[in-house]
Order: structure tokens, then C-alpha cells, then sequence
């Protein structure tokens, strides 16, 4: 049900931009990540969902037709920009948490110069922390060596300003009054907190499309992770018919999902099809539940020191009909100008047969157009599918 409602099945004619725009519309958010070994976390996420798709079409719906916008959420996410005015209580809270922050760095005179680089920008266009020095410099092991740079992030994350456009990781800023378009900005002004933190909910369970009341990293973000906060909002949504609960067999914890999951409820499964995940996919954002219902653990070991690491360093989850039958680590396609498989592993319980090696393959393909170079013909020698 879960793999229908991402579409990671394919079911769905989810084609190019018009795809990514559709998908969205169904799971709201995705998280924004800069490391690219192979590509960075948001286009794994949709190349899944999404034939056809290229880093270009999400460029574009970011920073060209800003239909999508770079925001706070769960951690930095993408999301859409009719989303951006009701996440005004999400960025209100931004100050109170980031004073601490800056105190701890000595950078509190960030504070006292926000008019100044506001006003730089309003002047200037769309500004990096590159173009402005306003305030400050100084050695720094932590946070921006520029106050201005900090000043930057500080009025990006309450609102004023917006990322205007990126080259690389680099973000460009602009006030968001001229980025956004005036209807995305005055879209539900009268919302009561409590009318938010009721949509807020509904839309992160949507995010994935199920979700259990525990602890975990679907529920991070203001507001969500706060238990008591939690559990109050679930019961309302309930008694107002607009989440269900739902028991899955051998699983004492319920789960939740909104009206838009109860046409997967009933889905007969699709098979025929295979899936390399992002390690930060909205599917894999509890890991937890993961493991609970795909009997599939998962640990993403970036900041695990290279001797402790079980698996590697950026190892991609490959999904087959339903289940999770393997993980693999591939050679960052910038140093090795193709599609390079560096080691496999097979789940344990997992015995690969003719039809497994033939979709697998063949996801190695439509992977590798994705990224835009060659298959290494190694990979299927890699990968223990020809021996």
C-alpha cells in the first residue's frame, strides 16, 4: 500500500516536470540534503516516484516558477509554496530557539545589523554570503565567520527573505516578496494556531502515508515532536473523521492515515518493478516503523566513523516488489563518470532468482539514465546477478 501511494511501482503515468508537481501535491514535502555522491537526497527521492525525471525540472520549480520553495519542516525540506504563508508559525518560533544559538557563538550582534542587511538586499537583488559583509568577521569553527552571513540565514528562516535561486550549494537570496507569488503569500492569514498545527499534522503523516504515535524521525520539526502536543492533535483529527487508525495484523501500535491513503487500502500489490531509495526518502524518515512493517533495518552511516560503519558511507536501500531485498554503495558518479557499484549486500533471507536479476538490472539502466552517464557492465558482477 505504502509503495502504490509513492508510486515506487510505477503504476501511476508520473511523467517529468508535471509528474513532480503531482507527486507533491500528494506527499508535500521532501528533505533537502547537499550531500551528492550520487546526486543529492531530493532527486533520489523523486527519480523513484517520477519517469523521466532530471535535476533540471526540480531546479526549474524551485528557482525559476517558484511552485516549490526551500523551507523548514521536518529539518530543511522542499515543499510547496502554497504551503509558504501557513508555515509562518513555524518560522515564529525560529527566534526563540536560535538566541541560545548565537550567544553560545558570540554572535548576538547579528541582532542589532537585520535592518542594515535587509536593506542591502532590497537594494542589491539576489545576495550570497559572498556579495555582503556587514558586521563581524572572525575565525570560527562553528556557524558563519560574517555576522552578515548570519543575518542572512536569520531572516531567511523567520520569513523576510527567501532563496531566490542556488548555484551548488550556494543560496541566493531575495526578499520574499518578490520571489513568492502574492497568492502563495495570502494564502489562509486568518489560520488559528490550533487549525494549524490540525493541518500540520494531517500533511506529515501524508508526507509518508502512514504513520504510528512514537517517537521517531517522521514526527522531528516544531510542534510534531512534542508528545503530549502530538497525541491531543491525533485524537481530534480522529473524532473529526479526517485521519483514520488503523491496526496492521501483529502490530500492537496503530497507525494513522489521512482520506487521501484509503484508496491504497485495498490495492492489489503491482510486482514487476525495482527501486533504489534515497537514504533520507520520505518512506525511510522512520526507521523504526521501517523495520516494524518491511522487516528491513536501515542506518544511515555518514557521520559513523569509517571503522564502526556496518554497511558504507552513502548505501542507497533497493526496493523490489514490495520488499526490501538489498542496500548498496556506489563510487560518487563525479570521480567515476558512471554508474559504479562499490559493494552490494543481499538481505540475508533474500535468494535472487532470474526474474529478481532481470528487474534489478534493468533498474540499474533507468538508474543510470537518471544520473546521465554509463551502467559499469561490472555492476551486475558487483551485485552477485552474474557470476
Amino acid at each position: 500500500m505504502l509503495c502504490r501511494y509513492h508510486n515506487l511501482d510505477g503504476a501511476e503515468a508520473l511523467c517529468g516536470k508535471a509528474g513532480v508537481e503531482k507527486i507533491m501535491a500528494r506527499i508535500h514535502s521532501i528533505q533537502y540534503d547537499p550531500l551528492n555522491v550520487l546526486a543529492r537526497n531530493a532527486d533520489l527521492v523523486l527519480q523513484a516516484r517520477v519517469k523521466d525525471y532530471r535535476e533540471s525540472m526540480l531546479y526549474e520549480l524551485l528557482y525559476r516558477e517558484h511552485k516549490l520553495v526551500d523551507g523548514f519542516d521536518k529539518e530543511m525540506c522542499i515543499y510547496e509554496a502554497g504551503d509558504f504563508n501557513r508555515f509562518q508559525f513555524v518560522r515564529n518560533e525560529y527566534p526563540k530557539h536560535a538566541a541560545p544559538t548565537l550567544r553560545y557563538r558570540n554572535q548576538l550582534g547579528v541582532l542589532d545589523i537585520l535592518d542594515d542587511v535587509r536593506d542591502f538586499v532590497e537594494k542589491h537583488g539576489k545576495t550570497s554570503t559572498k556579495d555582503i559583509s556587514i558586521g563581524e568577521v572572525r575565525e570560527s569553527r562553528w556557524g558563519h565567520r560574517k555576522l552578515s552571513s548570519a543575518a542572512l540565514d536569520y531572516l531567511y528562516h523567520t520569513g523576510v527573505l527567501t532563496v531566490a535561486d542556488k548555484r551548488g550549494t550556494q543560496k541566493y537570496f531575495d526578499l520574499t516578496e518578490r520571489v513568492l507569488d502574492s497568492t502563495d503569500l495570502s494564502c489562509g492569514p486568518d489560520l488559528t494556531l490550533e487549525e494549524f498545527l490540525e493541518w500540520y499534522l494531517e500533511r506529515r503523516i501524508q508526507s509518508v502515508g502512514l504513520l504510528w504515535n512514537k517517537t521517531g524521525g517522521a514526527w522531528q520539526g516544531r510542534f510534531l515532536s512534542e508528545n503530549e502536543l502530538r497525541s491531543t492533535i491525533l485524537r481530534t483529527l480522529v473524532e473529526k473523521g479526517r485521519i483514520q487508525e488503523i491496526q496492521a495484523e501483529g502490530i500492537d501500535e496503530p497507525f494513522y492515515a489521512s482520506g487521501d491513503f484509503s484508496e491504497y487500502l485495498n490495492t492489489r500489490p503491482t510486482d514487476g518493478y525495482a527501486r533504489f531509495l534515497a537514504p533520507l526518502d520520505n518512506m525511510m524518515w522512520d526507521r523504526q516503523m521501517l523495520e516494524k512493517l518491511f522487516d528491513f533495518t536501515y542506518r544511515w552511516e555518514v557521520y559513523t566513523p569509517a571503522a564502526k560503519r556496518k554497511f558504507g558511507y552513502y548505501v542507497l536501500p533497493v526496493l523490489y516488489n514490495g520488499r526490501f531485498v538489498a542496500r548498496f554503495e556506489a563510487e560518487p558518479v563525479r570521480k567515476a563518470k558512471q554508474f559504479v557499484i562499490q559493494n552490494w549486500w543481499w538481505e540475508p533471507e533474500v535468494k535472487p532468482n532470474d526474474n529478481l536479476r532481470e528487474i534489478i538490472a534493468k533498474e540499474m539502466e533507468r538508474f543510470a539514465e537518471f544520473l546521465q552517464v554509463e551502467n559499469s557492465p561490472e555492476n551486475m558482477i558487483k551485485s552477485g546477478m552474474r557470476k
